[in-house]
């Protein structure tokens, strides 16, 4: 969705002639429709309401959901759907709840904002009404516009309120509030989402940018020209300064942060597409999958995939299979 249209409207509840099975298990299909495949059950019996408005925008969705108590599992074998791991934003906007991952837990409360990923298995729990703004991007673009590795993501770290995240947070309140008056308005504001994150990501991290912004818009045409091309093994620095109308210098001079700038940035996404088809086909030979994620060689994969994970390809998919 590019503007110009309402949210979409999701809702069930559990009546006489629908049983509380039936409704959950709706629910549970309308969950992985709007977000990714979930197993879903309930807190307690008796009616379940359950809601979901949802906007879609170029490259990042803006919902709000609003449901009776419930416990939400990313089960592993449920993690190579979909194909591209994708990174999720919640602001609880009322309730009280806690999400696990990667060995921490966070407090899902009071307009905290908290972030974690598809790709990796997480837990959430909601004893009674509980309703948040989820915003959800392609986990490659934050990692890009960051410069913080997958693994670094401050994942289930509640955010409160207060200070940079806070302000992060009610823009995506107020985004998913302005899609439904104004469709327009709220496309031309969505544009910004993606780098907002990224900021956050940074911020959490403690590698804040120093940009002006002339060289952040230089910054972010590259980042989407790269988003849109990381998987071809042609793709040069020469092409990208190119198309953004810089010239190689000046490239290098707008990702000097970080190990060894554009060239970490662009190895980065390509592993994070290589491990999304290790988990996704078990069976699918390892020069495929570098040549699919980008990378001109297996030996180049290889290299690049120890130096980010600390592992190979073969070891990694030995442990996550």
């Amino acid at each position: 969705m590019s503007g110009g249209s309402g949210p979409a409207v999701v809702e069930v509840r559990s009546t006489p002639e629908v049983t509380e099975q039936e409704t959950f298990e709706q629910w549970e299909a309308a969950v992985a429709q709007a977000y990714v495949p979930l197993v879903v059950t309930p807190i307690q019996t008796g009616e379940f309401r359950a809601r979901i408005v949802q906007s879609r925008f170029d490259d990042m969705d803006v919902s709000t959901v609003y449901a009776s108590g419930q416990h939400i599992t990313r089960a592993s074998r449920l993690l190579h759907v979909p194909d591209e791991p994708i990174l999720f934003a919640t602001v609880t906007t009322h309730g009280h709840g806690w999400l696990s991952q990667d060995g921490r837990v966070g407090e899902m409360v009071d307009r905290g904002l908290m972030l974690y990923v598809s790709s990796r298995p997480f837990t959430a729990h909601f004893e009674q009404n509980w309703g948040v703004v989820a915003v959800q991007v392609p986990l490659s673009q934050v990692v890009g516009a960051s410069g913080v590795p997958s693994d670094r993501l401050p994942t289930a770290v509640r955010f409160p309120p207060e200070g940079a995240a806070g302000i992060v947070g009610r823009f995506f309140c107020g985004l998913a509030g302005l899609q439904s008056s104004d469709a327009d308005q709220a496309a031309v504001l969505a544009r910004h989402g993606t780098g907002l994150l990224a900021s956050v990501v940074q911020l959490a991290a403690g590698d804040l940018p120093h940009d002006g912004p002339g060289q952040t818009l230089a910054r972010q045409q590259a980042l989407a020209f790269i988003q849109r091309n990381y998987a071809d093994p042609e793709l040069t620095v020469e092409q990208v300064a190119t198309a953004c109308s810089v010239s190689r210098r000046t490239l290098y001079r707008m990702f000097e942060n970080g190990d060894d700038g554009v060239a970490a940035m662009l190895r980065r996404m390509r592993i994070e597409r290589a491990l999304a088809l290790i988990r996704t086909d078990q069976t699918r030979p390892l020069l495929s999958i570098a040549r699919a994620s980008g990378f001109v060689s297996e030996r180049q994969f290889y290299r690049a995939f120890k130096r980010e994970m600390g592992m190979t390809p073969g070891e990694f998919r030995t442990v996550h299979t």
